[in-house]
């Protein structure tokens, strides 16, 4: 099979080289083999395996202990890692035969994933899996080929997170939620004035998959069109010119502080006082707040003629291995982690907002701190919001890759905007239609 590239935080900055494959070795886990196994007394053990940070580690073990109070015959064997680590773990782990039982997938690696077989048909599993209290449309972005092969674990949209403490200390005032890019930019120059040159606006976007996903959508074009790829070079000369002219004003962070995000919120610029602002999705707003002692704020992206781009998406999702030995108890664990109350609770807002909108609602009512902010901020944004797309085609995964490593040649002078968005075209062509 095709092993994917490793890359950063769900649809956000990329790990590159042997550094992120040798953290892949040592996965953050309670147990590190894969496949569920038995015992000789009937108890059932799954290996579940997902990535993240500490703060998600927490609320997700709770939720796992919790089920297993309920499932007294089952164990529960967790790994988790940081994004870019994680993919080349379960890269390698899945082409080896030995897929946990229960593991998060990207929606990048979804078509990929589903066209080699590796994600059961979890509609043989209606007895332990309930989906009804999913919406039907949102539900679907788990499809391949009618089948629902993934489950979304959380829905999220994107989000522009703000520090209002740093603002506060350098006299600088809050963008208001009806921004465009050029405010954006103007208001990071401010930042980086106020404070005399040590602190940028943002952390530049330029390297994010994701944020030139919405740059297009904003513009009212789409980023794939009969499984190819609809944007242009023109396209994204036109996002990294703009990202560009940010970091060299001072706006966006310069290009030795973008080369050393990680994906993780505790080492971002943010978090470094480097930055007052960060582009990624709400589901990691908790990760933010976990990551600083300041006051953070979540705002919507800035808009082009009214239009942000915005959408619901599944901020990862949940699939069942089709090698596991135990595909009836991971898709009672599935269930579980998207449909029951108490999972809700335990979760939190780590993953997005909970999949059982009966349930979410309810949550939504009694939220407080980073989850309360989440739901109000979701509800502030969902007119706006344009129809989700579907699941990108195989191969787009390799672009979150290319995008930052492209764009990191961009930043430190090796190449032009120009020659930096035609080797990312070929790079584009060769990875989907290969």
């Amino acid at each position: 099979m095709k092993v994917p590239v490793a890359h950063g935080r769900g649809h956000r900055r990329t790990l590159l080289g042997v550094a992120a494959v040798f953290a892949a070795a040592s996965l953050v886990a309670a147990g590190c083999s894969s496949g569920g196994s038995d015992s000789s007394d009937g108890k059932v053990t799954l290996n579940f395996s997902w990535w993240g940070d500490d703060t998600r580690a927490k609320v997700t073990q709770d939720a796992i202990d919790l089920f297993v109070k309920q499932h007294p015959t089952i164990t529960v064997k967790t790994q988790y890692a940081p994004f870019g680590p994680y993919g080349t773990k379960l890269a390698t782990q899945v082409s080896g035969g030995n897929a946990p039982d229960l593991f998060q997938i990207d929606r990048s690696y979804q078509s990929q994933y589903a066209g080699e077989g590796v994600l059961a048909d979890l509609g043989k599993y209606g007895s332990a899996l309930k989906l009804d209290g999913i919406d039907a449309n949102f539900l679907a972005s788990g499809k391949f080929d009618n089948k629902q092969i993934a489950v979304p674990f959380g829905q999220t949209t994107q989000v522009i997170v703000v520090d209002t403490t740093k603002l506060q200390q350098l006299g600088v005032t809050a963008p208001q939620p009806t921004w465009t890019w050029q405010d954006l930019q103007t208001w990071g120059e401010q930042v980086h004035s106020k404070s005399g040159g040590k602190v940028s606006g943002m952390a530049d976007p330029g390297g994010t998959w994701g944020a030139f996903q919405s740059w297009q959508y904003q513009h009212g074009k789409q980023m794939y069109a009969d499984g190819k790829p609809a944007f242009t070079q023109a396209d994204l000369e036109s996002f990294w010119n703009f990202t560009l002219g940010m970091s060299k004003s001072g706006a966006a962070t310069p290009a030795n502080v973008t080369a050393t995000i990680n994906g993780v919120p505790a080492d971002e610029p943010l978090a470094k006082g480097l930055a007052t602002a960060e582009w990624d999705y709400d589901s990691v707003f908790a990760s933010y707040v976990g990551a600083t002692k300041d006051q953070l704020a979540i705002l919507p992206l800035p808009s082009v003629d009214g239009k942000t781009g915005m959408f619901a998406a599944p901020s990862m999702l949940l699939s069942v291995s089709s090698r596991s030995k135990h595909p009836t108890e991971a898709a009672e664990l599935l269930n579980f982690l998207v449909n029951d109350s108490a999972a809700a609770g335990a979760l939190g807002t780590g993953r997005g907002l909970f999949p059982n909108t009966q349930v979410r609602a309810t949550l939504a009512g009694s939220a407080t701190g980073p989850a309360k902010q989440v739901y109000e901020y979701e509800a502030s944004v969902q007119s706006s919001m344009i129809p989700s797309p579907p699941a990108p085609p195989k191969g787009d995964s390799d672009l979150l890759a290319a995008m930052t490593r492209i764009y990191q040649g961009v930043t430190a002078g090796q190449q032009s905007v120009s020659a930096g968005a035609k080797a990312f075209m070929q790079q584009a062509q060769s990875s989907i239609t290969s």
